[in-house]
C-alpha cells in the first residue's frame, strides 16, 4: 500500500500544530521519506496541517494524519527539509517551526555579540 518501504527507527521528536500552538512530544517508531508511524501521550483533536519535528535527523516534515489512534498515528508528509544548526529559517518553513526545532535541538544562536568584550 505504500510507494516506498518505511525503516524502524527511535527518534525523538514532536508534533507541531501551528493552529493551536501546542506541541506534543512523541517517539517517531519508522519512517520513509512519505511516511511515518509516531507514538505520543495523547494529543485531542488533531488539526489538517501537522509538522513533525525530528530531533535525530534534523528534519521537519508537513502533513496529516493518515490514521490515528489515542497514543498513535500514521502521518503522510507533502513537505519535507533538512535543517543545519546555524543556518537562517528556510523561506518555506514558517519561523514556529523553524524555532521550535532549534528550541528543542539546542541549536538556538550561541554565538557571543561581536561588540561586546570578554575578558578572562
Amino acid at each position: 500500500r505504500r510507494a516506498e518501504p518505511r525503516f524502524s527507527c527511535d527518534d525523538r521528536g514532536a508534533l507541531l500544530f501551528l493552529s493551536t500552538q501546542s506541541m506534543v512530544p512523541c517517539r517517531i517508531l519508522d519512517q520513509s521519506a512519505s511516511g511515518a508511524r509516531v507514538a505520543f501521550t495523547g494529543v485531542g483533536d488533531l488539526p489538517p496541517e501537522i509538522w513533525l519535528i525530528d530531533l535525530d535527523q534534523n528534519t521537519v516534515r508537513c502533513g496529516t494524519a493518515a490514521w490515528s489512534m489515542p497514543n498513535r498515528m500514521g502521518l503522510k508528509f507533502n513537505f519535507v527539509h533538512k535543517l543545519q544548526p546555524g543556518d537562517p529559517c528556510p523561506p518555506k518553513v514558517p519561523l514556529a517551526v523553524y524555532e521550535s526545532w532549534k528550541k528543542l535541538s539546542g541549536a538556538a544562536d550561541d554565538k557571543p555579540d561581536d561588540d561586546v568584550l570578554y575578558f578572562d
